[in-house]
């Protein structure tokens, strides 16, 4: 049975939609900068790798203080670059399965490790959570499998921005993470409770909605 043993976070970008004039992983919820949740719950898996850009200085410098062992990637192109960029140079030389996050999620810690211990069944698994923000990508789901992304389709489940990928499935073409789940449709899925904070409106609800940090 594998293991995980290897997980990218995505913290390069500006955060200009939620206008606050810094990384959203360092955001505070209930008191706590968002990646230092993450962090928290990544403690069992050894090696933990963030793809850094905007403000990366203080992002190394509050990351590095809750686990020193993070490895740090840089992405210079961070103002012109999805994620998936970031991912793929995140999991540069990692020849293993991998785990793939944002760093502006806040997981709901019982549902984060229920989907890390699914992992070691699959061969590639994808979060949804319930749909609730301002710029969703809902997830169309069948007999237990996601069909189908969209924009302006709506559901109930929305892409919850956490994946589970075989090595080198993220190359670095400059669209959505989303959109190259697609060419692998059916999917896996596992559900998650969580909150993105993208915009203000998800930013006001996950304050209201703090998990507890243990």
């Amino acid at each position: 049975m594998q293991t995980v043993e290897y997980a990218v976070i995505a913290v390069a970008g500006l955060g200009s939609r939620l206008g606050l004039g810094k990384p959203k992983c360092l955001v505070e919820i209930g008191g706590y900068p968002i990646i230092e949740y993450q962090l928290k719950m990544l403690k069992d898996i050894p090696n933990i790798r963030l793809v850094v850009g905007f403000e990366e200085h203080e992002v190394i410098k509050v990351a590095r203080k809750l686990r020193p062992d993070v490895v740090f990637v840089r992405n210079p192109s961070f103002r012109t670059t999805t994620t998936l960029a970031s991912y793929s140079m995140g999991a540069e030389h990692i020849d293993k399965p991998c785990l793939f996050m944002d760093g502006d999620i806040i997981f709901e810690p019982n549902s984060f490790h229920k989907f890390v211990d699914r992992c070691s069944s699959e061969k590639l698994l994808v979060g949804v959570t319930a749909a609730k923000t301002d710029d969703a990508v809902y997830v169309h789901l069948e007999n237990e499998k996601i069909t189908k992304f969209s924009r302006t389709e709506e559901s109930d489940f929305e892409w919850a921005n956490i994946v589970w990928v075989p090595p080198g499935y993220f190359s670095c073409e400059n669209k959505s993470v989303y959109e190259r789940l697609q060419d692998d449709l059916p999917l896996s899925v596992c559900s998650v409770d969580s909150h993105e904070v993208d915009t203000v409106e998800d930013f006001e609800r996950a304050k209201s909605n703090a998990y507890r940090l243990s």
